[in-house]
């Protein structure tokens, strides 16, 4: 396999990520879940100030549940340079009606074991083709000082002066 295509085939996997959206009801989040809401029109119109990804969706951590909304801890901001790279989040209560579609956030266990072990192969591989076909040929051992010498790296450091 080419080189740029195994980088592509790594990319691709890192890229997958570990997590998945599962489809669920506000009836079966528990508070402490992550959760992604997609918003209704009018009710994504009350958010815009908070910069969220994406206009008509809110992720974020499940913090209460009533019978009427749900209250989340969101992210946002978190891709304004003007705020810096630091994510922020802020609390946010969302009614029940403007939600049109509720996923909780779970661990994907073969994404992430894929990844794992890919990982894996790619450090054994490595450490496989670095350790093999180093060392000297054991018939001809080099006598001369020179293949006794280790070479060291020289540089100067300027300390004013001249």
């Amino acid at each position: 396999m080419r080189p740029i295509r195994f980088l592509v085939l790594v990319t691709a996997l890192a890229a997958s990520g570990c997590f998945a959206y599962i489809p669920s009801s506000p009836q079966e989040v528990v508070p402490g879940e992550g959760v992604r809401l997609r918003l209704t029109a009018e009710e994504a119109t009350r958010y815009l100030d908070l910069r969220l990804a994406s206009p008509r969706v809110m992720e974020g951590t499940l913090l209460d549940r009533t019978g009427t909304e749900l209250v989340l801890e969101a992210s946002i901001g978190s891709n304004d340079p003007t705020r810096g790279t630091r994510a922020l989040v802020q609390r946010v209560s969302v009614p029940l009606t403007g939600i049109v579609d509720v996923e909780r956030k779970k661990l994907d266990t073969f994404r992430t074991g894929l990844l794992a072990g890919a990982g894996g192969v790619l450090a054994g591989a490595f450490i496989f083709r670095q350790l093999s076909g180093s060392g000297s040929d054991p018939e001809d051992p080099p006598d001369t000082p020179e293949a006794r010498r280790i070479p060291l790296i020289r540089f100067a450091i300027p300390l004013g002066g001249r």
